[in-house]
């Protein structure tokens, strides 16, 4: 896994979620739903700016979940983070 800069990310890229989600609940659920780890991959569905604020910029990341992850259940809502332009981001 590598990492780029969140501006560079793209519609289609697979990433890892935001480390925070990861360690406070996706991975538990992941062990407890007995789910391999690629479950947690994203898909970026879309990319938008977001308004700045007074340390700069933000990107609003939607994202689709893997097929694992859902289960066979319709996603109802994309999963929305924002990261810093400049925040190195897990690519796969």
């Amino acid at each position: 896994m590598r990492k780029v800069l969140a501006s560079e990310l793209k519609v289609g890229d697979t990433i890892m979620p935001p480390e925070r989600e990861v360690r406070l609940w996706m991975r538990r659920d992941c062990t407890e739903r007995n789910l391999p780890e690629t479950a947690l991959h994203l898909t970026i569905a879309a990319i938008e700016e977001g308004a700045p604020d007074k340390r700069g910029r933000w990107l609003l990341i939607s994202t689709d979940q893997t097929p694992e992850w859902l289960n066979g259940r319709p996603q109802r809502f994309p999963f929305r983070f924002k990261a810093r332009p400049d925040t190195p981001w897990p690519k796969l």
